[in-house]
């Protein structure tokens, strides 16, 4: 396998670990929201002031020898908390009135937000074979969202604020990994744009602080905990994933943690946590299991049309052909130059 082979594997990767992680922070967040009794924005500001504070105490282990001039990262920054911040807020009010399982196949709806914005905002051209790989995808992820019956509205209007918010994010964090590679490597990029993404998000989140500080007890920052910890440990692989492939592909492999999602929430339904995820027909299971087949189909024609984009792309020209050297000229006799034709005439005399 080349370089470029294993460095593909190697995102793919990264993108199944982070959605796994992701996974079990959307069951985190609904158990929050029902044995709290508490709304969105007081556990998406407790979970990101944890965050924070462990982001700020791991960034000595990945400081940079040389630090990037801050125009060359600071946008992407400020791009990548701020979207990811109100997405945030989208997805958990969507979880809010749904089940985790409903809610996080349709994520996969961004896989059209992200082709899209990666044509017309950054004019990067996809082959037929990713535009397929791309329509395969979303059609694996509506049949995992819509199995078991319709998302109700709430629910639908929260995810599609996410969709857009998280997609604008992500292109961020892909910019913010790169621009903060000083030569360090990709891993080390990636951990030190995740821990200055969350102690910005922070920030954000103790500027909220006062709007959810009466609220509820000290028991929520213990309920708050599992999200945090799950949440950080995904977007530690995410970004690194983002770093090693583009964040197309990388987007169709996190599609992955719908079903990841129904397979966790199945075996809670299974023992008896119904309060947390509803149980589901065999009907409904075997239509999941179809989704997640064509999900797989979906990396393949993704990963394929890249591989074939990658060896149709118009080679280098050949070097310029050269007159071999006949000595040197007499005056007038450059080929083309002025006196070129008066010198030829003297001679034919």
């Amino acid at each position: 396998m080349n370089t470029e082979g294993s460095c593909v594997l190697a995102g793919i990767l990264l993108g199944l670990a982070a959605a796994l992680a992701q996974s079990i922070s959307y069951f985190c967040t609904r158990l929050f929201v029902i044995r709290r009794h508490q709304g969105v924005l007081r556990l998406l500001v407790l979970g990101h002031l944890i965050m924070a504070a462990a982001s700020a105490a791991l960034l000595p282990a990945v400081w940079p020898v040389r630090w990037p001039p801050p125009e060359r990262f600071g946008g992407y920054l400020a791009g990548a908390a701020a979207f990811y911040f109100l997405g945030q807020v989208g997805m958990f009010y969507a979880l809010r009135h749904t089940d985790a399982s409903r809610a996080s196949p349709l994520l996969g709806l961004k896989i059209v937000v992200l082709a899209a914005i990666t044509v017309l905002a950054l004019h990067q051209h996809l082959s037929a074979l990713e535009w397929l790989g791309c329509l395969v995808g979303v059609a694996a992820a509506m049949v995992l969202g819509v199995s078991g019956g319709p998302v109700g509205w709430r629910a639908l209007g929260g995810l599609l604020f996410a969709i857009v918010t998280y997609s604008l994010s992500d292109i961020n964090i892909t910019h913010l990994v790169r621009a903060m590679d000083t030569g360090q490597g990709i891993l080390r990029s990636s951990l030190l744009a995740v821990f200055l993404s969350y102690t910005a998000c922070g920030l954000i989140g103790l500027a909220l602080w006062p709007t959810v500080r009466r609220r509820g007890g000290r028991g929520d920052w213990l309920y708050a905990s599992p999200f945090a910890a799950s949440w950080l440990v995904a977007m530690m692989l995410l970004f690194a994933c983002f770093g090693t492939i583009d964040v197309v592909l990388g987007n169709i492999v996190q599609s992955s943690r719908g079903l990841m999602t129904i397979a966790i929430g199945t075996q809670i339904a299974a023992a008896g946590m119904v309060h947390l995820e509803r149980r589901t027909s065999w009907t409904v299971l075997l239509q999941r299991i179809g989704a997640a087949a064509l999900m797989v189909l979906a990396v393949g024609l993704i990963v394929a049309g890249r591989e074939q984009r990658t060896q149709t792309r118009v080679p280098a020209a050949p070097p310029a052909l050269t007159m071999p050297a006949q000595g040197p000229r007499p005056p007038g006799r450059a080929l083309g130059g002025p006196g070129a034709g008066r010198t030829q005439r003297m001679e034919n005399a």
